[in-house]
């Protein structure tokens, strides 16, 4: 316990000596003169918004660097092709929610044993992706997450659950979801709030089938584990920033195996990558995500889900305009 409490307490040393490790790695097996390494400087505050937005909410990064990378990205320089793109999405989201989800665990917004139970059950679905991703059609993949993301804008907007559940939040100091038949938990965050609920049978359940579908996804196309996962969540009755601080938990450990399994795949590492992007991602998203947990902790939980439900439509959109290209 002290080991861990001391790990916590100096997680911003360690994210930032794995952040300064990798950028040396890369100058050293990857000679380049400094301007290819400063060409995409711009991406640094592009980075850093986008980690804000995806970390504050509990989702992956890859769902908006990756469509960024496809959509947007071209219209000042290269185009990248769908799957360097999905390559960039997982290696920068892999550091930015990795950053994120140690520091909400520190700000005592994580519920480890159901994070550690999410893993567990989704890993096998994110190695599956991953080494299927090349038999699917692109347009196939990408209109099917499109379709599921939709579906979940539907259940948040329309559960009268989580409708009594933010004004309860809202105007609450302590938080209650506790339930007749369950495991009782109460979590104190950092802030003050206490949060009281129940990790139940059900719950398991479905944040199996979340995690689980999710997980095919983020193998194969660098995102979806947060987006359902998160929802499964908030459907089991999960605190709204217990659920997005645990979900960061389990997309960053996700992520880090999917993106090591589709670098793993690619023929060379230097010719399927254009490093100086994460050079000047990297760097931002750990940025964003120690912000994050403090964004999060402001923001009324209302206008958290409403921003979901706006994030996964926008997703969503630019999904089915991704299809309609390839």
């Amino acid at each position: 316990m002290i080991l861990t409490t001391k790990f916590i307490k100096h997680e911003r040393l360690l994210i930032t000596a794995i952040a300064l490790a990798f950028l040396i790695t890369l100058l050293l097996i990857i000679p380049h003169p400094l301007v290819y390494w400063l060409k995409f400087w711009w991406m640094f505050p592009v980075a850093l918004l986008i980690a804000l937005i995806v970390n504050t909410l509990g989702i992956s990064g890859a769902a908006l660097f990756v469509p960024f990378f496809i959509l947007i990205f071209p219209l000042f320089t290269a185009s990248l092709t769908p799957t360097q793109s999905v390559k960039l999405g997982l290696i920068t989201e892999s550091f930015g929610l990795s950053s994120s989800a140690l520091a909400f665990i520190r700000f005592g917004l994580v519920d480890k044993k159901l994070a550690l139970y999410s893993i567990l059950g989704a890993l096998p679905l994110v190695i599956a992706g991953s080494l299927l991703t090349s038999f699917i059609p692109k347009s196939v993949l990408l209109i099917m997450i499109a379709a599921l993301l939709i579906i979940a804008i539907f259940l948040v907007k329309f559960k009268n659950k989580l409708k009594e559940r933010r004004l309860h939040e809202l105007s609450s100091k302590s938080i209650d979801y506790t339930e007749p038949i369950g495991e009782k938990i109460s979590i104190t965050s950092r802030d003050g709030k206490i949060y009281n609920y129940c990790r139940t049978k059900n719950g398991y359940r479905k944040r199996f089938l979340g995690y689980g579908v999710g997980g095919f996804f983020q193998g194969a196309s660098g995102f979806g584990i947060g987006e359902m996962g998160i929802i499964s969540m908030i459907l089991s009755n999960i605190p709204t920033r217990i659920a997005i601080g645990t979900s960061h938990l389990v997309v960053a450990s996700t992520a880090i195996v999917a993106s090591i399994i589709h670098i793993s795949l690619a023929p060379t590492l230097g010719d399927t990558i254009p490093w100086n992007l994460p050079f000047m991602t990297v760097p931002a998203v750990i940025i964003g995500g120690q912000l994050a947990p403090y964004m999060a902790a402001k923001l009324p939980t209302k206008l958290l889900e409403k921003f979901i439900s706006l994030l996964f439509l926008v997703i969503a959109i630019a999904l089915i305009i991704l299809a309609l290209k390839n």
